[in-house]
């Protein structure tokens, strides 16, 4: 399956949602096996985001002027820093894996928002639909 880090990255939280939530065996197991192949792509995006924080944030300071040890990236360099990590976001890789079926989420009592589906949409097999 051939996907977009960003569509990776935006599914992240969804499918989290789902794997938080006690369901049946076989789609557990479908959705396991889809996040065991996304972990890494995962990984890898938050590391290379946080390597451009490092590259356009600022050492962060409290109201004494004092270091906090943290970085974030300023208002003037969002608009630089986003521009980098969009085009980072649009490339795509693949993954070995299938979609879940449509008719397996809908039988198992999972409950999603729209904006879920949506981030879903890559994942998920049409539904099939009955020969008349």
């Amino acid at each position: 399956m051939k996907l977009l880090l960003k569509d990776i990255k935006t599914a992240e939280t969804a499918l989290s949602k789902i794997m938080m939530t006690p369901i049946e065996f076989k789609l557990s197991y479908r959705i396991s096996r889809v996040m065991n192949k996304l972990v890494s792509e995962i990984k890898e995006i938050e590391d290379y985001r946080l390597k451009m924080v490092e590259k356009f944030g600022e050492k962060e300071k409290d109201k004494d002027g004092k270091e906090t040890g943290r970085l974030s990236v300023p208002p003037e360099k969002y608009e630089d820093f986003n521009k980098e990590f969009t085009v980072y976001l649009d490339g795509e890789v693949e993954i070995d894996t299938h979609p879940i079926s449509y008719e397996l989420l809908e039988n198992s009592g999972v409950k999603l928002s729209p904006a879920d589906l949506i981030t879903l949409e890559k994942f998920i097999a049409e539904p099939v639909v009955p020969k008349q």
